[in-house]
């Protein structure tokens, strides 16, 4: 399993459309959302 994960915010919507955004809490130790990326989802 890694540790580290870069989300890009493709990804954040698709999880979140389907409830399912709390998974990248139970595969990844750290997640790395960039600004730009916050700002867009």
């Amino acid at each position: 399993m890694s540790k580290l994960v870069i989300a890009d915010s493709s990804c954040l919507i698709a999880l979140s459309k389907i409830g399912q955004l709390d998974i990248l809490c139970k595969l990844f130790e750290h997640i790395i959302i960039p600004d730009a990326v916050y700002y867009e989802v």
